[in-house]
């Protein structure tokens, strides 16, 4: 199998390090520092996994001819990008791993639906310094033909995963798998932008545990118009669906706040969504082509989101002025 990464940071590097370590032929693209140092001294992972080696990286896809297995990792923000410089590669099939739920429709423009998988991952990374990545949450990847059917091509994918170390699986059910993923993030990754606070200060907060259950609510609404069920997994065994959809608010607020509770007992305060990440580094987010997306389907349909909109629009208005609020911190 012949896999190549477009767009490795953290998490595509996570994903190229492990192949690669395996055997699996793989290139991985990212920026020029990243590609630079990894094609020098290797990548290095740290964290969860302590290891460094060779993967063979460029900064973009040009000369390459084609793939078996072609994975999007930008963010959600570079994919037409990411998509326009791939658009000529012979692929046998291309997957994303990107956030949100728009992703397919966009590769389907480019490859064709028939090429297209359905994929999301929960790992968790940061790109620490060109060549070195903190490999901070081992979750899993799940992969799905669009129509809901099983082949061959997605349990390969799904078994070069499991080979190489990654938790993975292929599912009859990825449209539901990303629009759960889709309704668990909605309410914390721009929750944890807005506030500064990292995620599990988020759940453990009864006040943002209360927009946190307004917000998955209004995904769920969302996906019910579109006919799509969320879906119950051990990925999110953190989490209770059912009371967080269908409970009294507070008995669902509870439930959120236990959660932080346990992620603090645990040790694992660490995480920080990417959102988050983005904005205290003053860079434009995903908040367009996740949280965005579901206040647009949501207007479109005739779903009230107003706790989504006010997100959406909270993070919006952050981004549209990085340079003024940097300015009033040099000069209060």
């Amino acid at each position: 199998m012949r896999v190549v990464v477009f767009g490795a940071g953290g998490v595509g590097s996570v994903v190229a390090g492990h192949l690669a370590r395996r055997g699996v032929e793989v290139v991985m693209v990212a920026r020029p520092g990243h590609a630079k140092a990894v094609e020098e001294s290797g990548l290095r992972l740290r964290g969860l996994a302590e290891f460094r080696v060779a993967v063979p990286a460029r900064t973009d896809a040009a000369g390459l001819e084609g793939a078996d297995v072609l994975l999007i990792a930008v963010k959600t923000r570079d994919t037409e990008a990411a998509l326009a410089g791939t658009r000529h590669l012979q692929v046998g099939c291309v997957a994303s791993l990107q956030n949100g739920v728009v992703k397919n429709g966009q590769m389907a423009e480019v490859f064709g639906a028939d090429r297209v998988v359905g994929a999301t991952t929960m790992i968790g990374a940061t790109l620490v310094g060109d060549g070195e990545v903190d490999y901070t949450l081992d979750g899993i990847t799940f992969f799905g033909e669009r129509d809901g059917t099983r082949s061959e091509r997605v349990d390969a994918i799904a078994r070069a995963f499991v080979d190489a170390g990654l938790e993975a699986a292929a599912v009859e059910n990825i449209q539901s798998i990303e629009w759960t993923k889709q309704a668990i993030q909605n309410p914390f990754a721009p929750l944890a932008a807005t506030t500064r606070l990292p995620v599990h200060l988020v759940w453990s907060s009864p006040e943002l545990a209360t927009l946190s259950v307004h917000m998955f609510r209004e995904v769920a609404a969302v996906a019910s118009a579109l006919e799509i069920p969320l879906s119950q997994h051990p990925a999110w065994s953190l989490f209770d669906l059912e009371t967080l959809r269908d409970a009294p608010v507070d008995e669902a607020v509870a439930m959120l706040v236990g959660v932080g509770e346990r992620v603090v007992a645990s040790g694992r305060t660490h995480i920080v969504p990417s959102m988050l990440q983005d904005v205290l580094a003053g860079k434009r987010t995903e908040i367009e082509e996740t949280v965005g997306h579901v206040y647009r389907e949501g207007c479109r349909l005739g779903v009230p989101v107003p706790y989504t909109e006010m997100a959406y629009r909270s993070v919006r208005a952050i981004e549209d002025h990085y340079e003024q609020r940097l300015e009033t911190t040099r000069h209060p």
